[in-house]
C-alpha cells in the first residue's frame, strides 16, 4: 500500500470518528430536550426514597445524613459538555441568592455515570462550583436504585471510539427534610425564579 493510500485511509477513519462524535452529541441534545422538564403534577408521591451512596471524600452516606434540611437534587455526570456544568453554576448562583437561608438546604449532585465519577473525580470537579454542593456516587447497582427511585432516565450513548456520553433527564428536585418532593424545576429556569420558589419553602 502506498503512502498516499495510507494517508487517504487515515483521513477517512478520522472523518468517520468526527461524524460519530457529532452524531452522538446531537443525539444527546435531542434526547435531553425530550426528557427535560418538571415532574408532572400528581406524581410527586412516587419520587424519592432511601439510598446508600458515597460522597466525594469516600464517606458512606444515606438519606438519613440529609434529613435535617431541604434538598435540591440534580442528576448528571462530570464529563457532560454543557447542561451539567451549566446547572451546577446555576445552583451556585441560587445558593448565593438565598443568602443565610441557604443553610437550610442541601444542594446535592448525584452522578448517573458511576464508572467514571469516582470520589477522586468528584473532588476535582467540585472545585469549579460552590463548595456547599455535595457530590454523590456509588456502585452501579446503588446508582441504579437511586435513578429508579427518582424516575431519572439515563442511557449511555457512543461518542466516538472507546468513548461515551450519557443521555439523562435534567430536572432539579426540591425535597423536604423528610424526603417528599414539593417542587421541581427545569435545568434552564432562571436562577432568581428558582431561588424565590425555594425561599418560600425553606423560610417557613
Amino acid at each position: 500500500m502506498t503512502q498516499s493510500n495510507m494517508r487517504k485511509i487515515g483521513l477517512a477513519v478520522a472523518l468517520v470518528l468526527v461524524l460519530l462524535g457529532v452524531f452522538a452529541v446531537t443525539d444527546y441534545l435531542v434526547q435531553l430536550k425530550r426528557s427535560e422538564g418538571r415532574i408532572p403534577p400528581g406524581t410527586e408521591a412516587g419520587i424519592g426514597g432511601q439510598f446508600a451512596l458515597v460522597d466525594a471524600s469516600g464517606r458512606a452516606v444515606t438519606e438519613r445524613d440529609f434529613a435535617d434540611r431541604y434538598k435540591l437534587i440534580f442528576f448528571g455526570f462530570t464529563h457532560c459538555p454543557d447542561v451539567c456544568p451549566t446547572t451546577l453554576a446555576r445552583m451556585s448562583v441560587i445558593l448565593r441568592a438565598l443568602g443565610p437561608a441557604a443553610t437550610r438546604l442541601y444542594p446535592l449532585f448525584v452522578t448517573v455515570d458511576p464508572a467514571r465519577d469516582t470520589p477522586e473525580r468528584l473532588r476535582e470537579y467540585a472545585k469549579l462550583f460552590d463548595p456547599r454542593i455535595v457530590y454523590l456516587t456509588g456502585a452501579p447497582d446503588q446508582i441504579a436504585k437511586v435513578l429508579k427511585a427518582w424516575r431519572v432516565s439515563s442511557a449511555k450513548i457512543a461518542a466516538g471510539q472507546d468513548d461515551y456520553s450519557m443521555n439523562h433527564s435534567a430536572v432539579l428536585y426540591l425535597m423536604t427534610p423528610t424526603g417528599s418532593l414539593v417542587a421541581s424545576f427545569r435545568w434552564d429556569d432562571a436562577e432568581a425564579d428558582i431561588a424565590d420558589a425555594i425561599g418560600e419553602y425553606i423560610s417557613d
